[in-house]
């Protein structure tokens, strides 16, 4: 069976990394829409916008596609995007930035995930 971690310390410690920054998102787009939602008849609809993109690339993480670390990294700039507004909008809160915190270590592990098992995917294959 497939796990998260391989053989090489190196890309384990950047995938642990990843999947801490990356739970810590989904946990704070929860957290923020729920805040940022005042109906409730609303607030799934407006969840499942969010959260959807991010739980549909969990099966390519888990099996270590490394192009799938590089798809995080395009949906990383989306979400990049709406936190840089709320960020700056005049009534930002402490929850816009820790996701704006969150977004740019997942882009920045994502992306040297996907570099690291692209290196040790090639030296497995010799």
């Amino acid at each position: 069976m497939s796990t998260l971690f391989t053989d090489d310390k190196k890309v384990n410690q950047i995938l642990s990394v990843f999947m801490i920054a990356y739970l810590a998102l989904i946990i704070i787009i929860i957290i923020d829409t729920i805040l940022s939602v005042g109906e409730t008849s609303k607030l799934w609809p407006a969840l499942l916008l969010q959260i959807v993109p991010l739980l549909m690339l969990v099966p390519g993480i888990f099996l270590k596609r490394y192009r799938t670390y590089s798809w995080v990294c395009f949906l990383m700039l989306a979400y990049f995007t709406s936190y840089v507004v709320q960020v700056y909008a005049s009534s930002a809160q402490l929850i816009d930035w820790l996701g704006l915190l969150a977004t740019i270590v997942v882009f920045i592990s994502a992306m040297y995930g996907s570099r690291f098992l692209q290196r040790y995917f090639l030296a497995q294959a010799q």
